[in-house]
């Protein structure tokens, strides 16, 4: 039996300090990565909007009164389109309860109950009608009620409904998408435009108009919009004439969206016709 002992080895009782110190480390990181994330540069973002909005400026013809309709005329300006990636600062006036950012009920209520004072009864009417979808709340506008067939100008005796309609719309400061759409009927080959396309956008933009011109409404809180027929609400595959006649009036609108959040819009391939 050997007389030589192994010196028995040391006990190391601050072991715990290296796992205590990699809990800290990673702590550090994780608490670093989400002040980095939740962190917006304003000012770089709203110049990426500046530069998009010089990128794709557009023009269309508007502007003026005829006889008994309100918006188109020859001569040419620019509408200029404010593609909204920075939400515009505002909120509601201080009588009322601002909805919460993603509450299209709340904001439904808002403007059913500023109407009321209006003096618009929504659910009696059959020209404006409300609708909710994915990307906000739609105020949709009937376009028989305020337009004639296969033309952009609005019908004078709409304007006291649009026009309680801006009271209300101007009081949110909200942005605004004004989306046009009409039927799957084709236009008239004499008329004033030669598709659809051009017809849906044109009554966009005559709302626009009025909306500046007469209520004063920033022209920055606003985008134009034209689907012509590529998103119908009601299905034209339907068994009897006045059904079809029912179905088609209830697609020729226009819907100002009131988005709940950051407005992008849904770019989709849709077939020209």
């Amino acid at each position: 039996m050997s007389k030589k002992r192994h010196a028995e080895e040391h006990e190391n009782h601050e072991r715990w300090l290296v796992s205590y110190a990699d809990f800290i480390t990673l702590l550090f990181a994780f608490f670093t990565v989400l002040y980095a994330t939740s962190q917006q540069d304003v000012s770089k973002a709203q110049e990426f909007q500046r530069s998009i909005q010089k990128s794709f400026k557009s023009f269309l013809d508007f502007g003026g009164t005829d006889a008994d309709h309100v918006g188109y005329k020859d001569n040419t300006q620019f509408l200029e389109p404010p593609i909204d990636v920075v939400p515009q600062e505002g909120g509601f006036p201080e009588h009322a309860a601002p909805p919460s950012q993603a509450g299209t009920v709340e904001m439904q209520d808002y403007m059913e109950r500023e109407l009321g004072k209006e003096g618009l009864d929504i659910e009696e009417m059959e020209e404006m009608t409300f609708r909710t979808d994915s990307e906000g709340l739609k105020v949709s506008l009937a376009g028989s009620s305020f337009f004639d067939p296969g033309m952009s100008k609005i019908r004078r005796e709409a304007l006291p409904v649009l026009d309680k309609l801006a009271r209300v719309l101007r009081a949110t400061k909200k942005n605004l998408v004004i989306q046009g759409h009409t039927d799957d009927t084709p236009v008239d080959p004499d008329g004033e435009f030669p598709s659809n396309w051009e017809l849906s956008a044109a009554r966009a933009a005559t709302v626009i108009r009025y909306f500046i011109a007469i209520h004063k409404i920033p022209g920055n809180r606003f985008t134009a919009v034209g689907y012509a027929d590529t998103r119908p609400v009601a299905s034209t595959m339907v068994a009897t004439p006045e059904q079809l006649g029912k179905a088609r009036a209830k697609n020729r609108r226009i819907d100002i969206l009131i988005p709940t959040e950051i407005y992008r819009p849904n770019l989709k391939e849709v077939q020209v016709k």
